[in-house]
């Protein structure tokens, strides 16, 4: 693929999408950020469209020969269970109706609860109400690749963390709170393995599946780092910090949608949760970025971001 592709982020200002566009850019293509908001990356064009709007993603989409599909959705299976379906339609059929290359961002929930390492050969048997929705995505995009010719392309990551990566739960609960001078926090179980991927690494692995046609029509899982345990990435972040148990998170769900929200996906922390990458390090020659590396700039980019007193 030269530079004169055409190449649409879906969903261009979230953090996945902010590190898709800007490797994107980095490459020399034409790039567009598709979104509610103007794109906060300096020299992409923008799109304004929202994903909910079928003819309004169709718009969006023409001319482009690949598409990012990105987008979040805030935490709530009910939100995800109504919405995640109809975005993940839209996305289908623009991607359809102009002969669109669609690249598909997911999470590991639909793989459900894992013994041993997840790679790219792991059944969908989701065991969450949010895994089950993943789950469904998937289903329609191979169903729209065995019936209607879709050329899609699926891209996981473990749990994410990076710079600006507001919606990441080690951001939210240990750099943030320990770039404001509190003790950071990890879920569950702070003993176990649990891989993380950082977002700059997903935005470059994304690029690369949207160029190189050896990627297309496979799922890959994106380049993470080997999995450490969550006393170790408190470390790392510069305190021994607290564990918030299982009992402490239930009392919080009483008040709090996110901990209501977190309570169904607990064996992801209290169990071994490993993420192999390796099919994509080898074919691609991408290595992730080391974990210690990826939290000193995530912590550089809270400080940065913290407003001057």
């Amino acid at each position: 693929m030269t530079s004169s592709s055409t190449h649409v982020v879906l969903g261009g200002n979230g953090i996945v999408g902010r590190e898709t566009v800007r490797a994107l850019l980095d490459r020399g293509l034409d790039t567009a950020s598709v979104g509610r908001r103007p794109a906060s990356v300096d020299g992409v064009r923008n799109i304004r469209a929202d994903l909910l709007d079928a003819g309004a993603v169709k718009r969006a989409v023409a001319g482009a020969d690949v598409a990012y599909l990105t987008a979040g959705l805030p935490y709530s299976a009910r939100i995800w269970g109504e919405q995640w379906p109809v975005i993940v339609r839209n996305a289908i059929a623009a991607a359809l109706a102009h002969g669109t290359h669609l690249v598909y961002f997911d999470n590991v929930y639909a793989y459900g609860r894992v013994d041993g390492p997840m790679t790219e050969k792991t059944p969908i048997r989701p065991t969450s109400r949010k895994g089950r929705v993943r789950a469904g995505a998937i289903d329609l995009l191979d169903r729209a690749a065995a019936e209607q010719g879709l050329v899609r392309t699926v891209a996981r990551s473990a749990d994410f963390y990076g710079p600006g990566a507001t919606t990441s739960v080690f951001n939210t609960y240990a750099v943030d709170r320990i770039v404001a001078g509190r003790a950071g926090s990890w879920l569950f179980n702070g003993d176990q393995p649990h891989s993380m991927t950082y977002t700059p690494d997903i935005g470059a692995a994304l690029a690369i599946l949207g160029t190189q046609p050896a990627a297309r029509g496979r799922t890959w899982h994106l380049p993470t780092a080997p999995a450490l345990t969550g006393r170790r990435y408190l470390e790392l972040a510069g305190g021994s910090g607290r564990i918030m148990g299982t009992g402490t998170i239930r009392l919080g769900a009483l008040v709090n949608s996110g901990a209501r929200e977190t309570l169904e996906m607990a064996y992801q922390y209290t169990a071994p949760y490993l993420f192999d990458s390796t099919a994509f390090e080898t074919t691609f020659a991408l290595a992730p970025t080391p974990s210690a590396d990826g939290i000193a700039a995530s912590l550089d980019a809270a400080r940065a971001a913290r407003p001057a007193r």
